[in-house]
């Protein structure tokens, strides 16, 4: 891997270590960013990610142990480099255990640590391709990292293959939890825009005037906060793809502001009085019925016969059940190599429980209950039973705080239900924020508030 490829993200309280690093990584062409804070580098990883995480072991808020936890949990594969200058054997095996790629004594020679990290990111980059190798062998007989061999499964396979191959707009339709980003990652990946960029926006998690600036980027001063000239998601798309997720949540206003970009292919930052042309492939996704939408006023006619020029839809589990053991078998597997579980599958009943299952939420909610049956599996053959695991959860919880003779605090509320999840989730604070709906760092926070109030 070239030092130019090798992003590191590099953790310590001390600002003047964070310069000399910083300064030394400048020097050999490693893309190095620090953090003075575990937290913000957990956010930043979560979004972009790193090929190394270095960090020191004492810090405040959380300390370089909690961050290598974190940082695993969000992914296992990730290489950490534990370093202190509080150097002890307890340390060095507790690191170890964590799942450290490394211990380190500070203060140490950058050489020195320049030659532990490339033999660490070198030993990363096999393992990564034995693994992807294992993979394709494992998936050679699916399609566009989609598993199914039913007969919806190889309609839309069909469709994506030829689609994928012009640059037109592209309407992903399906109920929630089907596929639809899987659909449009393969219409870009198989599609000559592939070298480019595939920028991904949901449209339900920006306000209109956040989404406006994202979308067109802003010039320096155009508004409170705007200190610098940013380029939007369009101008960074140029040339490949732009996938709204959720197109329907975007207001009227924001609909024509669109339309005409996506028509003249050229965009105006917000502040701005030029133009910048762009050449954009829009894809868009909605679990709702966009034409009744158009019928009812709720989204312009003209706006979606614009980007409606192919229309795919995403077959619900419900059409395609004879594709839920391979689904089952490729979850199972995954998880248990994510949670180091081990499991073989679920026995004869379960699996039929499961290929019973109504799965209204689809694959999403299929993936959830094989994740949950590994993360608390009590031998190596799994068992289900439909809605045991919730349906118990739920009436514990209702049972305290719902009966009528009593009543608690918003607060109260929100530190009971949090202990709640993470006992669900058998104490994996990622999975934990999953089904809170809140990102790693939040929940941190939150917890950490807690434990300062009790």
């Amino acid at each position: 891997m070239q030092a130019g490829n090798v992003k590191i993200l590099f953790v310590d309280d001390d600002p003047v270590t964070c310069k000399v690093m910083s300064r030394q990584c400048d020097k050999v062409g490693y893309d190095c960013r620090v953090f003075q804070s575990a937290l913000e580098c957990l956010d930043i990883f979560a979004s972009s990610g790193a090929d190394i995480v270095v960090t020191d072991l004492r810090m405040p808020e959380m300390n370089g142990f909690d961050l290598l936890t974190e940082l695993r949990a969000i992914d296992p594969e990730i290489p950490v480099m534990v370093m202190t200058g509080h150097s002890s054997v307890e340390n060095a095996v507790e690191a170890m255990k964590r799942g450290a790629a490394d211990f380190i004594k500070k203060p140490f020679d950058f050489d020195e640590f320049k030659l532990i990290l490339e033999r660490t990111i070198e030993a990363q980059r096999l393992k990564k391709e034995n693994k992807l190798l294992k993979k394709r062998l494992r998936r050679s007989g699916n399609r566009f990292g989609m598993i199914g061999d039913s007969p919806a499964m190889r309609s839309l396979f069909t469709k994506i293959e030829k689609v994928s191959e012009v640059s037109c707009n592209v309407i992903i339709t399906g109920d929630s939890g089907t596929g639809k980003e899987l659909v449009a990652h393969a219409l870009h990946e198989y599609s000559p825009r592939k070298d480019s960029p595939l920028v991904v926006i949901d449209c339900g998690a920006l306000t209109e005037t956040l989404l406006e600036s994202e979308l067109f980027g802003h010039e320096k001063g155009s508004f409170t906060g705007a200190t610098h000239r940013k380029q939007g998601l369009m101008e960074q798309a140029s040339g490949g793809t732009l996938f709204f997720d959720e197109i329907c949540n975007i207001s009227d206003a924001m609909q024509m502001k669109l339309m005409r970009a996506i028509e003249d292919q050229r965009v105006t930052r917000v502040g701005g009085t030029r133009s910048t042309p762009i050449d954009l492939r829009i894809v868009t996704a909605t679990n709702r019925d966009l034409e009744a939408l158009v019928e009812e006023g709720r989204f312009r006619h003209d706006f979606y016969h614009r980007l409606n020029v192919v229309n795919i839809r995403v077959p619900s589990l419900d059409e395609r059940r004879e594709d839920i053991p391979s689904l089952v078998e490729f979850f199972v597997d995954d998880f248990a190599t994510r949670y180091n579980r081990n499991v073989q599958g679920f026995d004869t009943p379960s699996m039929k429980r499961l290929c019973d299952a109504p799965w209204q939420g689809n694959i999403r909610e299929l993936r959830n209950n094989i994740e949950r049956s590994v993360i608390l599996a009590e031998g190596p053959v799994l068992k289900w039973a439909e809605d045991a695991v919730e349906d118990k959860d739920k009436a514990v919880f209702n049972e305290g705080f719902f009966d009528g003779s009593s009543f608690v605090t918003l607060e109260e509320l929100e530190q009971a239900y949090i202990s709640h999840v993470l006992s669900h989730a058998a104490g994996k604070k990622t999975h934990a924020a999953q089904i809170l709906g809140i990102d790693k760092t939040t929940l941190w926070r939150k917890l950490k508030k807690n434990n300062a109030d009790t």
